[in-house]
């Protein structure tokens, strides 16, 4: 009888035992569904970082969740701007083109455009109703295709916090290409428009398009920096 009755309570105990372990499991978010939420929570600030392509979970090589992984353009030299923790996860930079296709594929938040456009000024301090001479050239080996023939060029300027749209250049709304290899400059009036005076501050040009690779629309873009004084 007594040993029936260690029997039952035992098993009555491994049941409770099991319950609470039960309990307590129904509360924990797995691993990578806390990166994927914490990703889409970030995805605007992470995305608006120059240089930065997309991020995903990051794995060692016995594919162990380790962090986040942020991958970033092959030619970013400045990373400064990129955190080194997101909530509890310790994030990896990774430049894209060491990333395999199964990362590349996996990728949780990517951005829609990417910086294969080379944009420069001819000098970098202007004076209000300056001429500024801006040059585009591709750094593809594809023709890049733009909405009108100042080559969708635009003026942002830094309000101490991020960057945001000033003025636009006007142009005619034609269909323009760029070639591989070509150059393009477009010559602009800074204060010209009496709405837009161009103050002193920092600023930058941008110009936006897109191009077809192996049937897909790819968004580019590329950015020169300047001072009005």
């Amino acid at each position: 009888m007594t040993k029936k009755l260690l029997f039952v309570v035992g098993i009555f105990v491994g049941l409770v035992i099991a319950g609470i372990v039960c309990v307590t499991q129904i509360g924990i978010t797995p691993t990578d569904t806390k990166i994927f939420q914490i990703l889409h929570e970030n995805k605007e600030n992470l995305l608006s970082i120059d240089g930065v392509v997309g991020a995903g979970i990051a794995r060692d090589e016995d594919n162990h969740i380790i962090g986040i992984a942020v991958y970033v353009e092959d030619n970013v030299t400045d990373t400064q701007e990129i955190p080194d923790k997101l909530d509890e996860f310790d994030v990896f930079i990774k430049r894209i083109g060491e990333a395999s296709e199964f990362e590349k594929e996996r990728m949780i938040i990517r951005s829609t455009r990417y910086r294969l456009l080379n944009v420069t000024t001819d000098k970098i301090v202007y004076q209000q109703n300056d001429n500024i001479v801006v040059t585009i050239k591709s750094k593809s080996n594809e023709t890049v295709v733009f909405g009108n023939s100042v080559y969708d060029l635009f003026f942002e300027k830094w309000n101490g916090v991020s960057w945001e749209f000033y003025t636009g250049v006007i142009g005619v709304e034609v269909i323009t290409y760029l070639y591989p290899e070509e150059i393009a400059e477009v010559d602009y009036l800074l204060g010209g428009q009496t709405d837009k005076p161009f103050p002193s501050g920092r600023y930058r040009v941008v110009s936006c398009g897109w191009l077809d690779h192996n049937g897909e629309i790819v968004y580019v873009w590329g950015y020169a920096e300047f001072t009005v004084e």
